[in-house]
């Protein structure tokens, strides 16, 4: 193959749990599928997309390659994000109607508000690539909520781009995912993947909630990606309050609570697709039956608190790289660690 002959591989050692060398080509994958697919099928965004998608294809395959530092890699999501809200003008205008009182519009913080956004979706789905079929799910989960709702809102370009999207990670996942003929992951997502399936989540979650014909509110799109987001929220707050680098990896995610309760790597991997679809699921259905806006963001404040509350709790006794050692059967197979 030519994933080792490049060195795009994962070499297994130090906080790394799989037991061989795996090629780092699933995020390239689903990368050319979707680049493919937009140059055939030239929707309106196909252009802004392309160059954006590129700019975290440089990223992403330069850190698999050689870990590249986090300021680099931040200013280049930004650049991706500028692409995305110059030329397809996917913006934050607006954040909804979050207290009752009315829409809170952005105005003139609609550009940093529309980065820092984005770029948090990046880095929340890049940190859920810690364990074999995360991070491809949680895309995978928020590619098919999107695109039920796009189609139900009559968009059909963003509904077909979301279904190529979806059905490239899906196929990622046959690879990734455990299950009783699966019993260790074949190829990983890397930072090229993990990267850009964050940037699409991102992409759509503001595309189909501002703008004309859009009835999708921002709080039910942030209910589609919200464990991953809490996931990070939480750990950063973790870090700075233990005098951390925010930026070091360690083991105290969701995934790894779950492996600490004694699951293995394939029932952590069901669990949190399970999680994830249900706040998914919450999200759709709330707009479907028009549950307001404010009770939307009242219940994913409460949710973040309890959620932070409990990983505070439950790591409260851990060094800040948390346990050494994986939990479960099958935890030798355990992936790298974000």
């Amino acid at each position: 193959m030519l994933a080792p002959r490049i060195g795009l591989v994962d070499h297994p050692g130090g906080r790394k749990h799989h037991r061989k060398q795996t090629p780092l080509v699933g995020g390239l994958a689903i990368a050319i599928t979707l680049l493919f697919a937009l140059v055939i099928l030239r929707p309106v965004v196909a252009v802004p997309m392309i160059i954006a998608v590129s700019i975290l294809l440089v990223v992403g395959i330069a850190d698999d390659l050689v870990e590249v530092s986090p300021l680099p890699k931040l200013i280049l999501q930004a650049g991706a994000c500028l692409v995305m809200y110059l030329m397809a003008h996917v913006e934050l205008r607006t954040v909804g109607n979050l207290v009752g009182t009315g829409l809170i519009g952005l105005w003139w913080f609609s550009v940093p508000v529309t980065i820092l956004a984005v770029i948090g979706v990046i880095n929340a789905v890049n940190m859920a690539d810690g364990m074999d079929g995360h991070a491809g799910m949680v895309g995978a989960i928020a590619f098919a909520a999107f695109a039920f709702v796009a189609r139900a809102s009559g968009l059909w370009g963003q509904y077909l781009v979301l279904l190529i999207l979806l059905g490239a990670t899906c196929a990622f996942l046959m690879m990734n995912f455990r299950s009783p003929f699966l019993r260790e992951a074949r190829t990983f997502l890397g930072d090229t993947g993990s990267m850009l399936l964050g940037l699409m989540v991102a992409w759509f979650a503001i595309d189909l909630t501002q703008g004309p014909g859009r009835t999708f509110p921002a709080i039910c799109a942030l209910w589609v990606v919200i464990l991953p987001l809490c996931d990070c929220v939480s750990l950063m707050i973790r870090r700075k309050r233990a005098k951390g680098n925010m930026f070091v990896a360690d083991r105290q995610h969701l995934h790894h609570y779950l492996l600490n309760r004694g699951l293995s790597v394939s029932q952590a991997s069901y669990v949190a697709a399970l999680l994830h679809a249900a706040c998914a699921a919450v999200g759709v259905l709330a707009w479907l039956i028009g549950v307001p806006e404010w009770i939307m963001f009242a219940a994913f404040i409460v949710l973040f608190v309890a959620y932070h509350l409990n990983m505070t709790n439950a790591f409260k006794s851990m060094p800040q790289g948390g346990p050494t050692t994986s939990v479960g059967p099958d935890s030798e197979q355990f992936t790298q660690t974000r």
